[in-house]
Formats: structure tokens, C-alpha cells, sequence
């Protein structure tokens, strides 16, 4: 029978084993003690060992050869698995930043293109438009209207959302006047107050149109909620109304005023914790300018023309306010003007800062200007005027139409303001009495 060539071989030494494996003896004799190598140990001399090589085979296969555990094929699912959700996540963070930066935001911003306002985000995304049936006023710039208290972004009602409140004068204003809309925040049109009506004094009949010379949010209630003081006046003649709506359009309460009154601000003058309305301009009647502050929970009558009965609008009761100023007209002023008005006003750290112009020089583009302060009293804290009045003092003296310099008595003469009204009647520091009916803030009675 011949040799059965398939049978497997003997190896009989650790060197002829190690040589199968192709590794050292040390190696060989590592895997028999650490990891299971087929060896069998003979008897008789010490470290005899035998091995068949389809035993070395099995073993190899199945010790050496075998994947680790990274390629099997539970961890090769896991793995997949895993890097999928990395991947989604990836991709997720990606369309969060890119919708973040591509969400737009709420309105902030506005522009005119013609006759249609078109607003926008802080970045400058178009959020939505309206076209209006006539262009706006020529010269009328976004930023103008802000800085007239025209227009306002903010939460209205309470409801986290932000409204558009904006003043719209068309070139037609002369016809149509000026229109106070209130957008939601996608631009729909919450509601629109149309200002002003038709009013008698003893002298005229004067109807409409109004234009919104600017208006007031004030600070919101318990509720939320906000109320709006619109401030309007007649195109070309004196009534000046003032309105104090709600978050609604419903008015809440109205003061009429014989002169228009251009800068207002709203603040807690009198330091009790409610805001009032500080509203200056000029009255009509005496011809000079003035300071108005009322209380918009107390809004009604009109202005007491006492003085000039032809400009006292009838039928509307005295006015309340709580308190009335007039200030007195400079040298330069009755050269050139028919009236002072105040140009500028604010209100800070509890005082009340104005700036009355007294005559105008638009060639030159400057103001000539009386400057005062009151304190929360309406007491004179301070008065002075600028570098213009002083140089146009000295061009009228040169022209011969004043016949005296600028002095310190003529400087002091500013501080004969009038009170006409004050809310303190019983205050021993506040004013004094003057001859002709009015009072000079800063004295005692």
C-alpha cells in the first residue's frame, strides 16, 4: 500500500515547530504557554515536544489569522451606525448655522423707494412692504423721521411682537396731511389715526388737514400694554392738538394748544414716579415762546388765551395742564422775528434742558439762541446764550437798528421767564409774582 502523502507530518522539536510558524523558538513556546499552540510533550527526555503540522494549521487559523476586533462584523455595524449620527449631527449644526444666519429677524429698519415703504431686519432683509397712493414728502429721509419722532419700532401691545408705529406725509400734504399708521410685524395694518378736526377761535373756523409733528410712546402699563401722546398741528394755521391714545387707537384723552409745539419729550419732571408730556414750540397769542407739561392720564380743554381772546379756541373748557411757562423775546428777536420758539429740548438728571432761537440765519446756517435750565420745580437753574445771538447783537448795532451793546443786564432780562400754570401753587421757592399778571421762576412769593 503506498504512503499516504496528505497524511500530516510529525514535528518532533521545538525548533522544527518554530520553523513551520515561521517565528523564533521562544516565540513558538510563548504561544504554547499564552495562547494555546497544539504542543504535545513526550515522555522520557526533558522538553521533548511533538506537533502535527495540520495541528499548527488549525490553530493559525484560528488564533493567529482570526480578524480583530475591530473588523467584526458587530463593531463594523456599531461603527457605522455611529459615524452615520456624527454625520447627521454634523449636518444638522451646519443647517442650524446657516438657517441662523439666514433667519430673518424682526423689523428694525425702514427705507423709501418712491412711495413705498419697504422694511427690513437689522441685517438689512427685506421683511415686508407697503406702497402708498401718493410719494412721500420730497427731502423726507428715514433718518429725519427718527430723529422728528415720526416713526418707532417696538412691542405695542404686550404680546412679544414688534409693531411699526410711522408718521406717513405724502407730497400731497397740503390736501391729504399726514396719516400715523401702526403695522404688526409682518406689515399688516393694525389701525391708522387720522389727527386733528375742524375747531373755532372768535377769529376763524379751521378744518382739517393736520400734520403728525411727532409723537411719544410712553412706558408700558401693568398689562403690557403701551399708550401713544400724538402731537399735531394745523398746516398753516396755530391750533396744535395733542392726543393720547391707546394701544388701539383709542383715544384716551386730548389737549388743544394756540400755537404749534414742535419738541417734546415725555419724562418724570416732577420726580412722583408718573411720566409727564414736556411739549415746547411757541404760542401764537403772546407771540413768544413756551414750555407745556401735562399729564397724559389728565389730557383735556385748551389753552387760555385770556390775553389774545381772537386765538382762544372755544368750546373744549380750560386746559389742564400742570404746568405753563412763556419765555421772554431778545432785542434781536423783535428785529427780525414775529416770535421766539423753542428749537431744542431735553431732559436730563432731573433737569429739564431748552434752547430758545431767536432769530435764524440760513445763508450762514446758524441759530442765534437763548439757553436755560429748570430743575424739577421748574426753577431757573441757569441762562445764557451763544456765540451767534451775541454776533448778531453787534451786526444790528453796527446797522444802526439796536442802539446798545450786549450787557449783563440785558443777559439777566432772560431769566423774567412767565409761569402761567405751575402744579406746586403752594410752594414758597418756586415763583413770584410780577406786575403784569405772570411770575419769574426762582424768586418767592
Amino acid at each position: 500500500m503506498p504512503p499516504d502523502n496528505h497524511a500530516p507530518a510529525e514535528l518532533t522539536s521545538w525548533k522544527e515547530i518554530a520553523d513551520h510558524l515561521g517565528v523564533t523558538v521562544r516565540t513558538a513556546q510563548k504561544w504554547e504557554a499564552e495562547r494555546g499552540l497544539p504542543v504535545r510533550r513526550l515522555a522520557g527526555e526533558k522538553g521533548r515536544v511533538s506537533a502535527t503540522t495540520s495541528g499548527l494549521e488549525r490553530w493559525r487559523r484560528s488564533a493567529l489569522e482570526k480578524p480583530g476586533w475591530w473588523a467584526s462584523l458587530t463593531f463594523l455595524r456599531i461603527y457605522a451606525a455611529a459615524a452615520t449620527a456624527l454625520l447627521l449631527v454634523g449636518l444638522g449644526v451646519a443647517l442650524g448655522l446657516y438657517l441662523s444666519g439666514s433667519r430673518k429677524g424682526p423689523p428694525a429698519e425702514f427705507l423709501h423707494d418712491v412711495r413705498t415703504l419697504v422694511v427690513t431686519d437689522r441685517s438689512g432683509r427685506e421683511l415686508w412692504r407697503r406702497t402708498f397712493d401718493d410719494p412721500f414728502q420730497h427731502g423726507i429721509t428715514p433718518e429725519t423721521i427718527l430723529d422728528k419722532q415720526q416713526a418707532w419700532f417696538g412691542d405695542l401691545d404686550g404680546d412679544g411682537r414688534i409693531e411699526l408705529l410711522y408718521a406717513y406725509c405724502p407730497s400731497t400734504r397740503a390736501s391729504r396731511g399726514s396719516t400715523l399708521f401702526c403695522f404688526s410685524e409682518d406689515g399688516g395694518e393694525r389701525w391708522r389715526f387720522v389727527p386733528g378736526r375742524t375747531v373755532s377761535t372768535p377769529a376763524d373756523t379751521v378744518a382739517p388737514p393736520y400734520l403728525v409733528n411727532s409723537f411719544m410712546v410712553l412706558p408700558a402699563g401693568e398689562n403690557g400694554t403701551r399708550r401713544i401722546a400724538v402731537a399735531s398741528h394745523h398746516l398753516s394755521f396755530y391750533p396744535a392738538q395733542i392726543v393720547v391714545l391707546s394701544d388701539r387707537n383709542v383715544p384716551l384723552g386730548e389737549y388743544w394748544h394756540s400755537g404749534h409745539l414742535g419738541y417734546n419729550r415725555e419724562a418724570d419732571v416732577d420726580g412722583d414716579g408718573r411720566v409727564e408730556l414736556l411739549l415746547t414750540g411757541v404760542n401764537n397769542g403772546r407771540k413768544t415762546a413756551t414750555l407745556v407739561v401735562l399729564d397724559p392720564e389728565d389730557l383735556a380743554g385748551a389753552s387760555d388765551e385770556a390775553e389774545a381772546p381772537a386765538y382762544q379756541i372755544l368750546g373744549l373748557g380750560p386746559g389742564r395742564e400742570k404746568a405753563r411757562i412763556l419765555f421772554p423775546r431778545s432785542c434781536v428777536n423783535r428785529q427780525s422775528e414775529q416770535y421766539n420758539w423753542v428749537s431744542e429740548l431735553e431732559f436730563v438728571d432731573g433737569s429739564i434742558h431748552l434752547s430758545t432761537a431767536e432769530s435764524l440765519d440760513n445763508k450762514a446756517r446758524r441759530t442765534a439762541a437763548v439757553y436755560y435750565t429748570l430743575g424739577r420745580n421748574l426753577e431757573l437753574l441757569n441762562v445764557g446764550v451763544n456765540d451767534y445771538l451775541r454776533t448778531a447783537h453787534r451786526e444790528l448795532e453796527a446797522s444802526g437798528q439796536l442802539d446798545h451793546r450786549f450787557t449783563a443786564k440785558e443777559l439777566d432780562a432772560f431769566r423774567n421767564i412767565r409761569v402761567l400754570k405751575h402744579w406746586r401753587r403752594d410752594a414758597t421757592t418756586v415763583t413770584a409774582h410780577r406786575s403784569d399778571g405772570g411770575s419769574v421762576v426762582g424768586g418767592k412769593k
